[in-house]
């Protein structure tokens, strides 16, 4: 074989040679070494397998004829232990049934001998830089499961539990998914990870929010519109719909879907089809819905402003999201993993946090639930000097914030305020006036401990652990 010039990109190429005739082997070995790649060479498919499994190889090159197991069971093997590993075919016996078994099996190219010496480094290099695109996929897909996934959603508390459970039971499925919950609370997160654990994780995730939509704009922004159709469609567009084809489109505020495009998107969701603004003709489409809303749909069906059909169409599966002041306990895993990103972003030192100001933080109602907390620690950082967040640096409207209306466990009153009756025989005990002190001024600020702990001029973190020791959590 003549040589070609050594190019620069071949040293990071590893291939495993797998040839039996000795001399094709030293042959290709050779012009394969000049001109720049790493070789390891074998006579046989059984020795090949061992070195795949102990090693990382960047391409396979592999007589079809072997003693003992055969080069098509060798890519079989090959591809079952190493799917990314691509792999080449080269013989001297070629005919369409072999080259037909050697792609079933996992096999790039096929290529007869004698090789041209000049294709075989072209077949290499092709056969790697596809090798490399899949790797380089692969890894920015990982980023993105490690960012979504839902099992690095943040939240140990049993209601974020029951959540990824029921993210976990519905993401392998193509069911219409609605997700409900207040504003904040992580409804897109939530839906990009059922996408990226559903079999639909390598397409599109296309997501739209009907309320930041003009209405006289809904209709072509999911459905597409011909060339003509209205004022200004200058050209023919494609839809929502049809670019998640293959994926997910997630539909946000649902409930802010004008009421006459009701009836299309049933359809569309119906017969898995649409029909472009101003075109009669249907397009198919392969896409899960997964929608969202803040608002209570129930509720609009009742008053006619959301039609029943539809409603129980997107909702065959329900996946409710709990505010965060119903799992206060995941308060503290969040604040540390906000802060932990923000300080990472920033390239500062990680930031500490006064127990006092988690106690705040705590017991604050965040009405605008995780996106909230999250923009706050996103300030303490930023206007943050010393590395210490302490209670004082809080914004005042965490520390004079009112809890929401039913948000504690209501404190019976004859518990909140009764003390052993005068004539009981014997006068209360310290821990009974404490208690019932403690307890009085908790039912009268209404349940907030922060503006309890103010009035008593007490700590908050002494607040709340006199309230363990009453058997309030």
């Amino acid at each position: 074989m003549q040589a070609l010039p050594v190019m620069s990109e071949n040293a990071s190429i590893h291939v495993l040679l797998v040839e039996d005739d000795e001399g094709g082997r030293r042959s290709i070995e050779r012009y394969l070494r000049d001109v720049g790649l790493e070789v390891t060479a074998v006579a046989d498919a059984e020795t090949a397998e061992a070195l795949v499994a102990e090693g990382d190889f960047s391409v396979l090159l592999s007589d079809l004829r072997l003693p003992g197991m055969d080069g098509i069971e060798l890519i079989r093997r090959v591809k079952a232990r190493a799917p990314s590993c691509p792999c080449l075919m080269i013989t001297a016996h070629g005919d369409v049934q072999s080259a037909v078994a050697a792609m079933r099996a996992g096999a790039t190219h096929f290529v007869e001998k004698p090789l041209s010496p000049a294709l075989l480094l072209e077949l290499i290099h092709d056969a790697y830089e596809k090798h490399a695109l899949r790797l380089e996929v692969d890894h920015l897909r990982r980023q993105l499961e490690e960012r979504y996934g839902f099992d690095n959603l943040i939240g140990s508390s049993p209601a974020m539990r029951a959540v990824f459970e029921r993210i976990r039971l519905a993401a392998p499925t193509s069911s219409t998914v609605l997700i409900t919950g207040e504003s904040g609370t992580g409804k897109e997160v939530v839906a990009r990870a059922l996408h990226l654990n559903s079999q639909r994780k390598a397409g599109p995730f296309i997501a739209v929010n009907c309320a930041a939509l003009p209405e006289s704009l809904v209709e072509s922004e999911l459905f597409g519109h011909e060339k003509g159709a209205f004022t200004g469609a200058l050209a023919t567009r494609r839809g929502f719909f049809e670019a998640a084809e293959k994926g997910t489109l997630f539909i946000d505020e649902i409930g802010d879907l004008p009421l006459a495009l009701q009836p299309k998107l049933l359809r569309a969701l119906e017969q898995r089809a649409i029909n472009r603004v101003g075109s009669t003709r249907e397009v198919p489409v392969d896409v899960r819905i997964i929608a969202a809303t803040h608002q209570n749909l129930e509720a609009m069906v009742k008053e006619g402003r959301f039609r029943a059909d539809l409603y129980f169409r997107l909702a065959v599966v329900r996946l409710e999201l709990p505010p965060l002041r119903r799992r206060r306990e995941d308060i503290r895993l969040l604040v540390a993993t906000f802060l932990e990103q923000q300080a990472a972003g920033s390239g500062r030192p990680a930031f500490e946090i006064s127990p006092e100001a988690l106690d705040a933080l705590e017991s604050y109602s965040w009405p605008g639930n995780v996106r909230e907390l999250k923009n706050v620690v996103e300030s303490l950082v930023v206007l943050n000097t010393s590395g210490r967040i302490d209670l004082e640096d809080l914004p005042a409207s965490v520390l004079r914030g009112e809890e929401p209306e039913g948000e504690e466990e209501p404190l019976e009153a004859a518990e909140a305020s009764a003390l052993p009756p005068p004539g009981g025989g014997r006068l209360p005990t310290l821990f009974e006036v404490e208690k019932h002190t403690i307890l009085s001024t908790l039912d009268s600020c209404g349940g907030n401990r922060t503006r309890a702990a103010q009035v008593l001029g007490i700590g908050l973190r002494t607040i709340q652990r006199k309230l363990r020791e009453y058997g309030y959590n």
